[in-house]
């Protein structure tokens, strides 16, 4: 199986940090136009010259709260508004903590971004894609989808929902010419760890290079891969939850992810 042609543009959430700037700056490497979408209009713009100026690319920028209906209808409608795309679901959050005791408010935003955005733009998308026979979705599940997170329990939820998801779409799309492939990644170097408070196990667990995963995760969409976790190591633990009693599996990553 071959690459994405370049001819195909990508749109990218989450695009203004982490992995999503990294696949936008990979993708941009790869000659695809962009469509970049974050809150951050500011840096979605100094991203958007820069890789204007290295890649002669076209590049889009498109300010969008996907935490609201109003931020993901508009970047629906782009989406309806050409076909084919690679749309690249990256936006998404943690927190931690124990659920009782954390902002509800927040929790729900996180359900809204991680899980509501995916699902809406990826039947945005997919008509499209489907008449079209080409183009693919990529979207970012992690490692944290193979189990129940005790202290992570809702950005673990909804990851698994990801996974789950393009997993029975990339069945669903086989033979179309369209792609589906959820990138499951373990720890990566971004602000991430910042954000949701894992730095202590960010640290613990070597976080990859975000640039390593990335690279990994288009090679495997190039090959038409469904499920893609970077690194060996990451590949090997994957297991683990499902050969251990789910029992087990609860007590270590309650201890692991309990709030110091």
């Amino acid at each position: 199986m071959r690459a994405i042609p370049s001819s195909v543009p990508a749109l990218v959430t989450g695009a203004s940090s982490g992995i999503g700037e990294e696949m936008a700056r990979q993708l941009a490497a790869r000659g695809h136009g962009l469509t970049l979408v974050a809150r951050r209009a500011g840096k979605l713009e100094t991203l958007a010259d820069e890789l204007r100026s290295a890649h002669r690319v076209a590049v889009e920028v498109l300010p969008a709260d996907l935490e609201t209906a109003k931020g993901r209808l508009a970047v629906a409608r782009r989406l309806r508004s050409r076909a084919p795309w690679l749309l690249v679901n990256n936006a998404g959050f943690a927190t931690r903590g124990r659920l009782g005791e954390l902002e509800a408010s927040r929790e729900r935003a996180e359900v809204q971004v991680n899980v509501v955005a995916l699902h809406e733009l990826t039947l945005a998308a997919l008509p499209g894609l489907l008449a079209a026979g080409a183009g693919g979705i990529l979207n970012v599940a992690s490692t944290a989808a193979l189990q129940p997170v005790p202290y992570m329990a809702t950005y673990g939820g909804t990851k698994a929902f990801v996974l789950h998801f393009t997993e029975a779409l990339a069945e669903e799309v086989r033979g179309s010419g369209v792609r589906a492939m959820a990138l499951a990644p373990g720890p990566v170097r971004t602000e991430f760890g910042e954000v949701a408070g894992v730095e202590d196990y960010m640290d613990l667990a070597r976080a990859m290079p975000v640039q390593r995963c990335v690279r990994v995760a288009l090679r495997a969409l190039d090959r038409g891969t469904v499920i893609c976790t970077p690194g060996a190591l990451n590949q090997v633990l994957a297991q683990g939850p499902r050969l251990a009693p789910r029992v087990a599996v609860r007590k270590v990553t309650a201890a692991i992810f309990q709030p110091r």
